[in-house]
């Protein structure tokens, strides 16, 4: 017979994943069905705020809506500037990608430099093809982000947290590693793909904000870099499956009502996956994030090959796996995460003993 502290977490989970389930579908069936604009990007907001512990304060939301209007709007300003610049445009781009990783090791929230990054690699790339989208991007962004906190706060009312659950979400403080070499590792792993992106035209915006992500997390880790990474390409491979399903389910009938019951199954096995007790249930906040994206993406025309587009993206999105693997591989030869104290004793002596070497000569 399960005792009363299981009873309780099992309650806490239940409530979790049903306001999940919940607010992630509803809010993507009315979005789509309005029409509204940036509706994949404002759901994506709604499955981030929601696996939070409990409702964003005001001030919280304030502050992000603020930083949000400075970062879109300085980014494009800037960026449509120096559109025909190349050079100065790049400098800019790692300018601002640098400050972005500098701001994030101190203390920013995950959000915020997300909003950064977006600034920093997405709006200046989508600049370039297209000053249009741009502008919508920089109008509407901030908008759904407040838009998505009032529906999640909404949420949250219709389905309060309870303690446990809150107690259950809490996290771990992370190590305290240089700050300064961690925006040197990050920066050399985002950057070059930034410039090698930028110099193809390749339009997949996602894939570049993807890396920067990533470099962001791996940027501490050693020996558990691939694990890592081996555990995100899981989470988006299993939300692009999720999303491909739910698509040819869409094509098979192709019904606006057939596209919002796929989804709001699939938001209701992730959302009972992620609020399980099984060692992955962490991976499906990522892959329900990728099948909003994904499918959001794709049934807006019911545009054909959309099932392509979606596997050309898990393609990507493995690459950009490997490329920042290696890249990794390649840093921790030059500036690991730690110095060796040996190394810079064996540098010292070296240094000491040049003046001898010359006088012997």
């Amino acid at each position: 017979m399960p005792t009363e502290a299981e009873m309780a977490a099992a309650l806490a989970a239940n409530r979790r994943g049903l306001r999940l389930a919940t607010g992630v579908s509803v809010h993507f069936a009315l979005a789509i069905l309005i029409g509204w604009q940036l509706a994949t990007i404002c759901t994506v907001f709604v499955v981030l705020f929601l696996q939070a512990p409990g409702p964003m304060p005001p001030k919280a939301i304030r502050m992000l809506f603020m930083q949000a209007v400075v970062f879109l709007c300085t980014s494009w300003a800037i960026s449509i500037s120096l559109a025909n610049y190349p050079v100065a445009f790049l400098l800019a781009l790692a300018l601002a990608v640098g400050m972005s990783f500098y701001w994030s090791t101190k203390g920013a929230g995950m959000l915020s430099v997300v909003l950064a990054l977006m600034a920093s690699l997405m709006l200046p790339t989508l600049v370039l093809t297209s000053q249009k989208l741009a502008l919508i991007l920089v109008i509407w962004l901030p908008i759904n982000l407040v838009l998505a906190w009032l529906w999640t706060v909404l949420m949250f009312r219709l389905f309060p947290p309870t303690p446990m659950g809150a107690a259950a979400a809490a996290k771990p403080t992370p190590p305290h590693h240089d700050p300064t070499r961690l925006v040197l590792r990050m920066s050399l792993v985002t950057i070059p793909f930034a410039i090698y992106f930028y110099l193809v035209g390749s339009g997949a915006l996602v894939t570049l904000l993807f890396v920067a992500i990533l470099s962001q997390q791996l940027s501490a880790a050693t020996a558990a870099g691939p694990t890592v990474a081996k555990t995100m390409l899981r989470a988006n491979f299993v939300g692009g499956i999720v999303a491909l399903v739910c698509y040819e389910l869409t094509v098979i009938a192709p019904l606006m009502l057939t596209a919002v019951l796929a989804f709001a199954t699939a938001a209701i096995i992730l959302a009972r996956w992620l609020t399980s007790n099984r060692p992955d249930a962490a991976q499906a906040g990522t892959a329900l994030t990728t099948t909003v994206i994904l499918f959001g993406g794709s049934i807006a025309p019911f545009g054909q090959d959309a099932d392509v587009e979606m596997i050309d993206r898990l393609v990507q999105i493995g690459n950009a796996l490997i490329f920042v693997l290696i890249a990794y591989v390649v840093v921790d030869a030059f500036f690991p995460l730690s110095p060796d104290p040996k190394s810079k004793r064996r540098r010292r002596l070296f240094r000491k003993s040049l003046p001898k070497a010359e006088m012997a000569q």
